[in-house]
């Protein structure tokens, strides 16, 4: 419909989405969403609330301007160098396929070094729930850090105050209540704003070289032997564990795995440690190469 009439409503809206952001106002109706529960693939046990991924549905006319916000923050944060070179998802430019190629070309070259074939060391993690669990108000002082301009973190701030919910499974359509953290699934600006909010996770020291692709991190670690591959993943999980502690972020243990990329396999590999768990239980599948 919005398609449609364009041609009619068009400078009308433009003109709403203006003024919008020149006073940093958010209309409720923007924020209010009907939440759909759709169950993630390969999931058995639907009991478990993890098993579902809520989506947002939200207004045409607040995910039009969420999307034109979305992708100017996205085209300079890239461009003053926010985020990290590959840390990609809902970003121009940017792909899975880059990740995974740029990762492949660093193992390689990491493993051809001098005469001597360095050992890496892969550590694949997973940021826990994700969009829900972003807290609002760390996000803005997030943003305030990375320099955005006033204007657009006063939108920003109102946007992900006071936002509604009500919750609609097959027939059924519970009572709308606020929502107390976290960012929409389901809204167009969700994905650059989670990819800020992490950006600081892949400037901690410690890896060789960091990757992200939405909520999913991996690091690398080049060394001359396993066990110091292994010192270098120990001490970089541990500086992990304490910046998520910090900004409230936590790890699925249960996703974390391990690769190894080494010239001989070895039955006793040096634990890698999360939280309770160590490689002499593997998370799921170790391997060397």
């Amino acid at each position: 419909m919005l398609q449609t009439l364009w041609p009619t409503i068009g400078h009308l809206v433009t003109n709403i989405y203006n003024a919008c952001l020149q006073q940093g106002y958010c209309p409720s109706a923007w924020r209010t969403a009907e939440v759909v529960m759709i169950p993630k693939p390969n999931k058995r046990d639907l009991t478990d609330p993890s098993a579902w991924r809520p989506i947002s549905l939200l207004s045409c006319l607040g995910k039009g301007m969420e999307r034109i916000i979305a992708k100017r923050m996205s085209y300079l944060a890239i461009k003053h160098k926010i985020l990290h070179p590959n840390q990609a998802g809902a970003l121009p430019q940017r792909s899975a396929t880059d990740i995974a190629a740029a990762l492949t070309h660093d193992v390689e070259q990491a493993r051809r070094r001098r005469k001597q074939k360095k050992v890496v060391t892969l550590v694949t993690m997973d940021v826990e729930g994700a969009f829900d669990a972003i807290l609002r108000n760390r996000l803005i002082l997030q943003l305030r850090k990375q320099g955005w301009p006033d204007f657009l973190i006063r939108w920003l701030a109102m946007f992900l105050a006071h936002r509604l919910a009500s919750v609609r499974f097959e027939d059924a359509t519970a009572e709308a209540l606020e929502l107390l953290c976290g960012i929409p699934q389901g809204s167009p600006l969700s994905p650059i704003l989670y990819l800020l909010a992490t950006a600081a996770l892949y400037m901690l020291p410690g890896a060789t070289q960091r990757y992200g692709y939405a909520d999913d991190t991996a690091m690398l670690f080049v060394g001359d032997t396993l066990g110091e591959t292994t010192t270098q993943a120990n001490a970089a999980i541990a500086a992990m564990e304490e910046w998520g502690r910090r900004e409230g972020f936590a790890f699925d243990v249960k996703k974390t795995e391990v690769i190894h990329f080494a010239n001989e396999k070895r039955s006793n590999l040096p634990p890698i440690q999360h939280q309770d768990r160590s490689a002499n239980h593997p998370f799921r599948e170790y391997k060397s190469f």
